[in-house]
């Protein structure tokens, strides 16, 4: 039995994925087995961009539903990890759509995103950390896809190439995009400079 499991547990991404091609009970084996493997991950990922439990448990199936269908689509040119996470930051994305704009926003972590140095005054910083949580409000409105990038970069510690599987762009074209996203976000960011001055 321990030969068995040791089996289980070297099955690869790739031979799941030609399971769930395969169909019947070779499908249920394979989306069983990347289950196992990233379900765990994907409800973290949910979580922590404050999605509730319960969407998303909900978010995680459709996920792998996603990746039943989808399957016969994917072509190679990217891992399969990069591959499904591309479908998790969709599902999470038409979650917000589907969502108030209020819920996109991860309050404790707009800041971050500003780069705005260190404030001496702690009413100064309270106005700065306020100014920038609007701005980043606004800015998620308005280019939520663009948000979601910065935040994947800035929070998740995604890099460059991954950041470029999902968008299924080149990596330079990536580093490009990943500019515009902060130069579109710095006007945003403007009416919180009065803050900065002395």
């Amino acid at each position: 039995m321990a030969g068995f499991q040791e089996l289980r547990s070297t099955v690869s991404d790739q031979e799941c994925l030609n399971k769930i091609k395969a169909g019947g009970q070779q499908r249920v084996d394979g989306i069983s087995q990347l289950y196992r493997s990233y379900a765990r991950r994907f409800l973290a990922y949910f979580l922590k961009h404050r999605v509730p439990r319960e969407h998303a448990e909900d978010l995680v199936q459709d996920v792998f539903v996603n990746v039943v269908r989808h399957c016969e689509d994917f072509r190679g040119e990217t891992r399969i990890d990069a591959w499904m996470w591309a479908i998790v930051r969709n599902c999470l994305i038409d979650y917000f759509r589907r969502s108030r704009p209020e819920d996109a926003v991860d309050e404790d972590d707009l800041v971050k995103l500003a780069d705005v140095g260190q404030a001496s005054q702690p009413d100064r910083s309270t106005g700065l950390e306020d100014c920038v949580q609007r701005a980043f409000a606004a800015f998620a409105e308005v280019y939520r896809d663009r948000a979601e990038v910065l935040r994947l970069v800035a929070f998740e510690g995604w890099s460059i190439a991954e950041v470029a599987a999902v968008l299924r762009r080149t990596p330079g074209a990536t580093r490009e995009y990943i500019s515009q996203c902060r130069k579109k976000l710095q006007s945003f960011l403007e009416p919180c400079r009065e803050f900065l001055v002395q």
